[in-house]
């Protein structure tokens, strides 16, 4: 009887039991929802610290044409600009073999042909004063139209009939027989600019003629008559 009796005493245990493992699920279930937001938190606590990047070291690319400048100007010193252009030399012409040999040529015929007189320069004027049979007289006239005292020298050349000269000049005079007919009449001292030496000759002759076929006065041609 008491066995009997005792049965229905468990009976009302076990759905308590039942009853209560619900509530252990939940608070098991409670706790891990817990233990997963704490972890969250604390995660991103250390995510929010700020860690220093590494810092990686610099890297210098190589520039084409630049160049480094030996020194720094002055910080108040204003800047200029250079010009690196090489400046123009300066070159003279050089004469072509064609100019050259036109050059040559004028000169030449230059000094081949007795100047004509030239205002400025020695003139001389050869004129016939008397004739007769066996002699004439004639008057040289020397003029210095320069700017400075110049010597002078007249060369006279007749026909081989003149034999002899006897001449005489204020101013000074040496003459001197270069052959048959030819004559060299020089000053002695130089003519002063502006004025005129005058030379008085007198020739001995055979036959007839009184002017000569030439007369040049240092070199240019002198005016006869």
């Amino acid at each position: 009887m008491s066995v009997g009796q005792g049965r229905p005493d468990e009976g009302p245990s076990a759905p308590r039991m039942l009853t209560s493992v619900p509530w252990i699920v939940v608070m098991l279930g409670v706790g891990l929802l817990v233990s997963l937001l704490i972890f969250a938190l604390l995660s991103l606590r250390q995510a929010e610290r700020p860690v220093p990047a590494a810092l990686d070291p610099p890297i210098y690319l190589p520039t084409i044409g630049a160049q480094t400048p030996t020194s720094a100007p002055p910080s108040g010193a204003p800047l200029l600009p250079i010009d690196d252009t090489p400046s123009p030399t300066a070159t003279s012409p050089t004469p072509t073999p064609s100019a050259k040999a036109s050059s040559a040529a004028s000169s030449a015929s230059t000094l081949a042909a007795p100047a004509a007189p030239l205002t400025g320069t020695v003139t001389a004027r050869y004129q016939a004063t008397a004739s007769n049979r066996d002699w004439f007289e004639a008057r040289l006239t020397v003029t210095n139209g320069s700017g400075r005292s110049q010597s002078w020298e007249v060369e006279l050349l007749f026909a081989g009939n003149v034999k002899s000269i006897k001449a005489s000049s204020s101013s000074g005079l040496s003459v001197s027989t270069q052959g048959s007919g030819a004559f060299v009449l020089r000053g002695t001292g130089p003519l002063p600019s502006g004025e005129s030496a005058v030379v008085s000759m007198r020739f001995t002759r055979t036959g007839t003629g009184d002017q000569p076929g030439q007369c040049t006065v240092n070199g240019a041609n002198c005016v006869i008559g």
